[in-house]
């Protein structure tokens, strides 16, 4: 795991240095730089595999090829076994192994590597940079194109800002998508000239042109489908080898237990083959989202070493030190306990195992479960449930049912894709007009980027969900959080759901035999329930959210109030829509919860971010 970053073109080494810097907390082990007339790379290296001999940036033979590299490949030792007689090593580790790998397959070297991964390989004899990332996108990876036509690159968005060549010019479009969907996907950043690479894509950089493709889609569904017995059996086969795979390191692993059915499993195939397991868990005085009791459970049976941490509601230093942490602003309030728990968890190991993941893959949402019921919804009854879940309130709770059903019926009588959308994003028009402090407009493309991916996804409605879930929620959102929050810490994030063999084994399935019945996760379940009590396996769904919609309306209620009506908010948002909210929100009148946090998220990140510039037509209005 590093934080890597670069540029083509005449190397400035007190620019490289910058970066390194700024990265410093995602590699505190070492740190190595390449700075050439061609070429400056930057590497931070946090060392879990090969600890003596994997300092980067790592070359080739005669030098002519370098590779900075983030993440981990869990096949390498297959690939070495092949490559070692061709080629000679100078590491024992797996960043070599691509370099190699690459000098044999070119530009294609992604679609033999299974891991997380993020890397640049500069070839000078060719004059090219190659960037790519992993398959569900995992490890991040930022770049630009300056005026000049050099690449410039990075694990993180925040670092760029440095570029002297970059215009930190905020994005409109990208201030939209994240007060709608509380992230920002890719390719786009909340800077107008850095873009993501996209999860699967890869990037040639040659004297000033760029060519980017997609090395790794998620397979369509196919027609024809064994029993549902042998789906399940070959899911468990490929979840424990994409655990397995994941145990792989020189130095500690522990797991994150929440006490849900996806770590829980984790922590269950993990212990098959990991003695003295560490895991960790985060708890809060309110009982509606505390989960410790059922993480206790599950460490007992598995005899783990455990751990667990309670967030408090005074915990207003601890928000500053999330939002100081975030490259880039995201607003899914899980980010706090992530970072928390990861907080901790550093001062036991280097590794932690996660549950992210399962949810998408495995239907684990209350959505899930409303779009498998409105297809055999009889029209009739469309427009009486739209009317009555409009006098439903919503609650800033852990299990918020009126929100729910409101939200189910908001988009009830609505067509697929736009019924799922309304599902998933939090910023109706009204609300969003009156929030901008310029005329957003009623076309948006990050919805017509949505519409398009949900409308040529191939399969039933649900089977279109997964491929949505995957492809935007999962990693911008919860992979974004996971990554953010536990590098800041130090700490490597493994995610075994998320592993390419067993997101293609599920996606290819058809949803009728993933998701049969009307309980959610259904194989998951009983797959769990061979490992896990019963009492685990059928609680009832509850996310890894914090309670800080109510902590606004008590205890973090000065400091929500003074940060976002008492100071002045982005000239790019309208104060009075804000103070609206946060009355209606403190005073019990309306649930903003969602909301409240994005624009906090946002408006502290601008604070701290000065060099972003806001053009004047976004505040004009």
């Amino acid at each position: 795991m590093c934080g890597v970053a670069g540029f083509t073109g005449r190397c400035d080494q007190r620019l490289l240095e910058q970066f390194a810097q700024a990265l410093r907390h995602r590699g505190p082990d070492d740190r190595g730089v390449l700075c050439d007339g061609r070429i400056g790379l930057s590497s931070n290296r946090l060392a879990i595999i090969d600890l003596a001999t994997g300092r980067q940036p790592l070359f080739n033979e005669d030098g002519s090829c370098a590779i900075v590299f983030n993440g981990e490949i869990y096949n390498f030792r297959e690939l070495r076994a092949d490559l070692q007689s061709r080629h000679r090593f100078q590491s024992q580790g797996d960043t070599e192994v691509i370099l190699h790998l690459y000098e044999e397959k070119g530009t294609d070297v992604s679609r033999h590597l299974r891991g997380d991964f993020a890397f640049c390989i500069w070839d000078a004899n060719n004059q090219t940079c190659l960037l790519s990332r992993d398959p569900l996108g995992v490890k991040p990876l930022f770049y630009a194109i300056t005026g000049s036509g050099n690449l410039v690159f990075c694990s993180e968005l925040a670092p760029l800002l440095q570029h002297p060549e970059i215009s930190a010019e905020l994005d409109p479009e990208a201030v939209l998508e994240y007060l709608t969907c509380l992230c920002i996907s890719a390719p786009r950043s909340l800077i107008k000239g850095i873009r993501k690479l996209h999860p699967g894509e890869s990037l040639l950089w040659k004297q000033g042109a760029v060519q980017t493709w997609r090395y790794w889609q998620i397979p369509a569904v196919e027609e024809t489908h064994g029993p549902a017995g042998e789906f399940r059996a070959q899911t468990l086969a490929l979840l424990r080898t994409a655990v397995h795979r994941r145990l792989i390191a020189d130095v500690g692993i522990g797991a994150f237990l929440s006490g849900g059915v996806d770590s829980s499993l984790i922590v269950a195939l993990a212990s098959e083959q990991y003695r003295d397991l560490k895991t960790f868990s985060v708890g809060y005085e309110e009982s509606d989202f505390d989960e410790l009791k059922f993480a206790r459970k599950v460490s007992r049976r598995y005899r783990t070493d455990h751990h667990e941490f309670v967030l408090r509601p005074d915990s207003r230093l601890l928000l500053e030190e999330v939002i100081a942490a975030m490259d880039e602003p995201i607003a899914d309030s899980s980010a706090v306990p992530t970072f928390l728990v990861a907080r901790e968890t550093c001062r036991f190991v280097k590794v932690v195992l996660s549950g992210v993941g399962g949810d998408e893959l495995f239907s684990g949402y209350p959505r899930h479960l409303g779009a498998k019921s409105s297809e055999r919804l009889p029209a009739a009854l469309a427009a009486p449930i739209s009317a009555a879940s409009r006098l439903l309130s919503s609650r800033p709770s852990g299990q918020d049912l009126g929100g729910r059903l409101r939200r189910f019926g908001q988009g009830i009588d609505a067509e697929p894709s736009q019924q799922y959308w309304l599902w998933t994003t939090f910023l109706d028009p009204s609300t969003r007009n009156a929030l901008c402090a310029w005329s957003p407009g009623s076309d948006n493309a990050f919805e017509g980027e949505y519409r398009r991916l949900f409308e040529q996804a191939p399969g039933s409605y649900l089977d279109k969900i997964l491929r949505v879930d995957l492809t935007r929620y999962l990693a911008s959102d919860l992979l974004k959080i996971g990554d953010t929050m536990t590098m800041a810490n130090s700490l490597e994030l493994r995610v075994p759901f998320c592993d390419a063999d067993l997101v293609s084994h599920v996606a290819r399935t058809p949803s009728a035999v993933r998701f049969p019945g009307y309980r959610l996760k259904p194989i998951l379940k009983e797959i769990a329930l061979d490992f896990l009590p019963r009492e685990i396996v059928q609680r009832k769904k509850q996310g890894f959210m914090v309670p800080i919609g109510n902590w606004f309306r008590r205890e973090l209620k000065p400091y929500l109030e003074g940060e976002l009506t008492r100071r002045k908010p982005p000239p790019c948002l309208n104060s009075d829509t804000i103070a609206r909210l946060v009355h209606e929100h403190t005073s019990g009148r309306r649930n903003h919860t969602h909301l409240l946090w994005a624009i906090l998220v946002l408006t502290r990140w601008l604070a701290l971010h000065p060099q972003v510039e806001i053009e004047p037509a976004l505040c004009s209005r």
